[in-house]
């Protein structure tokens, strides 16, 4: 069966916003959400997975522009934002607010530390005090499950993110490096701001002869329609020909089951991985065989061996970067070749 067909349509809307307190997002995102309700005639209610019990101060405006009450769960865990987002698809949820994101993002962090902190102080080791290099594979591995799901879920989804800095360094008229303010990016895991199809960064614009302006830019429309543009005291109608182009009932979503195969032996470990070292260490055993000196003189044979046999003046090439077939093939040579021999 073919793997190809025609593309679908963007089916669902999967909006973020990101800014600083007080530039607007919940409002915005609020506004979005009514108004995509309201474009695709749904019936259903709009939930809010709150973080910061921003919905005390929506509920009014939700209820009166729906209808319905603003259905609501207060948490920060992780596993219940999964299930929070299946129980709206199946409870015929017309938008679902994320907000804040970020807040997610970190309990995921704190709760695996705290995990670590617990099963270091049973073994009877000092606690870290953060997460290191090692652990984060593991971080983002219980974190990938929501990507996923907000991608594919079937219903509109609106995530609000706190923003923050992007630094980098750069050298000064001194020569020397510093570190700079880049740009500008959501608080959450690294790949997930770039999820969404619709993303707006709000700012909060003080330069207003009035007051205090609320901006909304347009930093990424998959459309092309909108993207790069400013509003100001965005509405939905500024949104509206992104949402206009949207085909629910086109959905398709992207799979995501694993089925690429990985041969792993029953003690957890690539089989090709242990045969490789078994490969290097007779490899070793039969260099030490024949040049069993560490004088200058058998250090240059055991190299020039190496290179003649292997293609290789390299140890770690030769163990980690040639292929099995190689290291079988420079093996059964080096074996033919007789134990009392002095290399050149």
């Amino acid at each position: 069966m073919s793997l190809l067909a025609p593309a679908s349509d963007a089916g669902y809307l999967k909006a973020g916003f990101l800014g600083f307190a007080g530039s607007g997002k919940t409002h915005t995102a609020i506004e979005l959400a009514i108004g995509t309700r309201e474009h695709f005639k749904l019936t259903g209610p709009i939930a809010m997975f709150d973080t910061e019990t921003g919905s005390d101060f929506w509920k009014g405006r939700v209820k009166e522009r729906t209808g319905q009450p603003l259905l609501v769960s207060k948490t920060r865990a992780l596993a219940d934002l999964l299930a929070v987002t299946q129980e709206a698809i199946a409870a015929g949820v017309s938008v679902l607010i994320v907000d804040s994101i970020s807040h997610v993002w970190e309990e995921v962090q704190r709760s695996y530390l705290a995990a670590l902190q617990e099963a270091q102080r049973a073994k009877g080791r000092a606690p870290t005090t953060k997460l290191e290099f090692q652990d984060w594979a593991a971080v983002k591995a219980k974190w990938s499950a929501w990507p996923a799901l907000y991608l594919n879920a079937p219903l509109h989804i609106i995530v609000c993110g706190r923003a923050g800095y992007e630094y980098d360094f750069e050298v000064n008229e001194r020569g020397k490096r510093e570190l700079i303010k880049t740009g500008i990016k959501m608080k959450v895991e690294g790949e997930f701001g770039f999820e969404p199809s619709l993303v707006v960064e709000m700012e909060k614009d003080r330069s207003d002869d009035d007051g205090i302006e609320i901006l909304a830019h347009v930093i990424k429309d998959r459309f092309d329609l909108i993207n790069g543009r400013s509003f100001k005291r965005p509405t939905f109608a500024d949104f509206e020909p992104h949402v206009r182009l949207l085909n629910p009932a086109g959905h398709t979503g992207v799979d995501t089951s694993t089925k690429t195969r990985h041969y792993v032996n029953e003690g957890g470990r690539n089989p090709e991985r242990d045969e490789r070292e078994i490969l290097a260490e007779r490899i070793q055993h039969e260099m030490v065989k024949r040049w069993p000196g560490q004088s200058a003189a058998d250090k240059t044979r055991k190299a020039i061996a190496l290179e003649r046999h292997f293609g290789t003046g390299s140890w770690k090439e030769l163990t980690e970067r040639i292929s099995l077939d190689a290291m079988r093939a420079g093996l059964e040579s080096l074996c033919n070749e007789p134990i009392d021999e002095r290399a050149e």
